[in-house]
């Protein structure tokens, strides 16, 4: 049974599916106006993992991330600039194109890092006639006012607006957590369409029933869950920097509308930290994934440095531990190559890993990794066990974690008449041949261990 922490109850709870074995899911996606950094890849190779584990639990999962390429302020306050403009404006390009960059970047980069396959990946910009038609409803119903700079959400026609992230609505003076707009009715009343200036053409504005602008922030993702998934959902995820603001906006706006719950469960991830400090944009500490790779690490090393520490936790990024991650795929790897070098005669069993438990757990990836180490350490480097249990098991690994085991390829033929040689001089005792061979295999990034029934390679990077 899948148990997951939600962020609606505080609770670790069984997870039960609205409608088995299908399961909806929506996962806030990025504002793509930059490139992504490494706090953001955590985050959403984390719900990778949810997907992958639901699936191996039985359910059909439904995924949909949005991309957000319009409506995303410099600040929660429905304030500043819209961030793609800003950075339009930095490059002196247009904001489309700075969109449409950065969409199809990260698109590519989902392939880089192994994600499974989104059911669907919508941009803000393809659904402007769907959030007119959702700001129109709220509209009839009562929920909305308009002021000089756009159309607000009321949210004091929402009386539980505090509950989801439990604010404080009385004691939070305003513009304690937003900036002041004095002609909010609350500090907390979030905008839903904000109108283009009167002096400027924006490059990216739409004709609307208030006149031309553009939809605020939230109000896509309300928009997105309700034509894909319906009023409710199964699971809603999201870093925990979106509780307080853009999750409960999206609550009250959804729900003000369906008068149904927008998710039976939040998941949301904690922050990535560098020197102690939260990876962010606006504190200019970001690492990209391109910068990790230039570095020489892979997709799949930084894919296993996250999923070494809890979903929930507060996690620390180091090159150094990105070392150590590497480290450890080697040794995973040097497990698959194992299919390469078995015996024709090979028989030996190898004993059964269990990795769905520990990630039915509340996806508690340390304690599947802890797995994973044990069972290996339980295994000697062999080529007597047989090739169809190695592959069941690389199989297992990455269809949890998409580590990609299964790519990791064999040694060239060349490299197999070095080892053929190697063992030969051996034989003969010659042992300088012996060395300088094995000098011209290491040069190879291989690496050879002698035992009993012959010798195994390994890769050593």
């Amino acid at each position: 049974m899948l148990r997951l922490y939600n962020t609606l109850t505080r609770e670790i709870e069984d997870f039960r599916a609205l409608q088995p074995p299908k399961v909806t899911i929506y996962t806030c996606g990025p504002t793509v106006y930059d490139y992504m950094h490494i706090g953001n890849w955590f985050t959403f190779i984390r719900y990778d993992l949810l997907i992958r584990t639901l699936k191996a639990s039985g359910f059909e999962p439904n995924w949909v991330i949005n991309i957000t390429d319009v409506g995303h302020l410099t600040s929660d306050a429905d304030e500043g600039e819209d961030k793609l403009a800003k950075k339009a404006a930095n490059e002196g390009k247009n904001a489309w194109d700075i969109a449409q960059f950065y969409g199809d970047y990260f698109i590519t980069s989902l392939t880089k890092l192994n994600f499974t396959t989104p059911t669907q990946i919508p941009k803000a910009t393809d659904h402007i006639n769907e959030q007119i038609d959702f700001i129109l409803k709220l509209e009839a119903k009562g929920y909305t006012y308009r002021i000089s700079d756009g159309i607000y959400f009321d949210t004091a026609k929402f009386p539980r607006y505090a509950d989801f992230a439990r604010l404080d609505l009385d004691e939070q003076q305003a513009g304690a957590r937003v900036e002041v707009n004095p002609e909010k009715h609350q500090a907390n009343d979030f905008a839903l369409w904000k109108f283009s200036p009167s002096d400027q053409k924006r490059d990216m504005e739409w004709d609307s029933p208030w006149g031309k602008g553009f939809p605020g922030w939230h109000i896509e993702c309300s928009a997105m869950c309700l034509k894909y998934l319906g009023p409710t959902l199964d699971i809603h995820s999201g870093g925990i920097d979106h509780i307080p603001v853009h999750h409960t906006n999206e609550i009250a706006q959804s729900e003000a509308l369906n008068e149904a719950p927008l998710a039976k469960y939040w998941v949301h991830t904690n922050h990535i930290l560098l020197s102690e400090q939260k990876i962010s944009k606006s504190l200019g500490n970001t690492i990209t994934l391109e910068d990790i790779m230039a570095q020489g690490f892979s997709g799949e090393t930084l894919r296993l440095l996250a999923l070494e520490s809890h979903y929930r936790s507060q996690s620390k990024f180091s090159y150094d531990a990105m070392r150590a991650a590497q480290a450890r795929l080697v040794r995973y790897r040097n497990f698959a190559v194992l299919r390469y070098q078995q015996q024709d005669n090979a028989t030996e069993h190898l004993a059964p890993l269990e990795l769905l438990p520990q990630l039915e757990n509340d996806l508690n990836t340390p304690l599947a990794l802890a797995a994973l180490e044990s069972w290996l350490n339980q295994i000697e480097l062999s080529n007597r066990y047989r090739a169809d249990e190695i592959t069941e098991r690389i199989k297992l690994i990455d269809a949890l974690l998409g580590l990609k085991l299964e790519s990791v390829p064999d040694i060239s033929d060349q490299q197999k008449q070095l080892i053929n040689e190697r063992k030969q001089a051996r034989s003969d005792q010659d042992w300088a041949k012996a060395d300088t061979l094995r000098a011209q295999l290491e040069q190879t990034n291989i690496t050879v261990l002698d035992r009993p029934d012959g010798p195994i390679w390994q890769y050593l990077s």
